[in-house]
């Protein structure tokens, strides 16, 4: 662990140790690799889940140094140190770069990425990735790009060239819905990486008048209408949310109630066991009852034969 706070407590004092902090990472980095210890290798950047997955970015001081494969060591054996200190806690070593179009595609590796658009009024990073790629490139629940964006700084979104270009066109059709908007500014909106009416109502007014050529009341007008459309559209979200959630809880519980009953075809199958021993029942009765009648008709057959052997005696 790691000493995260110090505090008094009374006449005590209290140390608060943690092993979920980033600066975990850190140390441990700075025990099992003596370059960043002595100073030659660098951590620039870390991003963390604790007990699942690391992403951490290295530069080197000198050229002559491998940040990368200093870090990870002979055959692994020093990113395998920290690894097991961690409890199998997966770390990805990113080279770290000044230049966000080379750094965020490394912040995503192992995904390929074909393409990174910067939007630097809003901080996002629109990368391109091709079908087969986009699942790697998100990551088990996200959590490949949510680390990725922690370490680079960038609002990273993930999507495929076609669902750009659908993106922009509904984005185009939206703001022009808009009163007092231009298709001319409404396409320069887009190519800031304004998608969205959420996007739109969190716009500076100055770069908006800027890009537009409009007055200060019109930029006031449009942001007001982005803001209006937006709490609308997040409702409808949340309702569609809300609904497939109840859905799924009445299939569950239907499915739960379907379980629980007996199945259909039991009825008919005890009432063809009870006609079966019924008519067992019926034919045992029948052939004691014949049993009987013979036995007393072999009886009544013995007495004239009794008497007659009486009388010739």
């Amino acid at each position: 662990a790691v000493v995260y706070e110090v505090k008094a407590a009374g006449n005590r004092v209290k140390v608060i140790l943690s092993r979920t902090k980033p600066q975990l990472i850190q140390r441990l980095f700075e025990q099992e690799i003596p370059e960043i210890a002595d100073g030659v290798i660098e951590i620039k950047a870390i991003s963390r889940e604790p007990g699942h997955r690391s992403k951490v970015a290295v530069s080197s001081l000198d050229q002559r140094v491998d940040c990368v494969g200093a870090c990870v060591g002979v055959r692994g054996n020093r990113i395998k140190n920290i690894t097991s200190e961690l409890a199998g806690e997966r770390i990805d070593i990113v080279r770290w770069t000044d230049d966000p179009e080379t750094l965020i595609p490394s912040s995503l590796q192992p995904a390929e990425v074909e393409q990174v658009l910067l939007c630097d009024m809003i901080g996002r990073a629109i990368v391109l990735v091709k079908d087969d790629q986009l699942s790697q490139a998100i990551g088990k629940y996200g959590q490949n790009v949510r680390l990725a964006s922690k370490l680079v700084g960038w609002d990273i979104e993930i999507m495929t060239a076609g669902e750009l270009e659908e993106q922009i066109d509904r984005a185009v059709g939206a703001f022009m819905e808009l009163e007092g908007m231009t298709d001319d500014l409404a396409q320069r909106l887009v190519e800031q990486g304004y998608l969205s009416y959420d996007d739109l109502s969190v716009v500076e007014p100055d770069a908006l008048m800027e890009m537009g050529g409009m007055t200060a009341e019109q930029v006031d007008a449009i942001v007001e209408q982005a803001d209006e459309r937006a709490l609308v559209a997040e409702k409808a979200a949340d309702d569609a949310k809300k609904l497939k959630r109840e859905t799924a809880m009445n299939e569950a519980a239907a499915a739960a109630k379907a379980a629980a009953s007996p199945p259909p075809t039991a009825p008919l199958e005890q009432e063809s066991a009870a006609v079966e021993e019924t008519s067992e029942e019926t034919v045992a009765g029948e052939g004691e009852a014949s049993a009987a009648n013979t036995g007393d008709e072999a009886a009544e057959a013995s007495e004239p034969a009794d008497a007659t052997a009486a009388a010739d005696a």
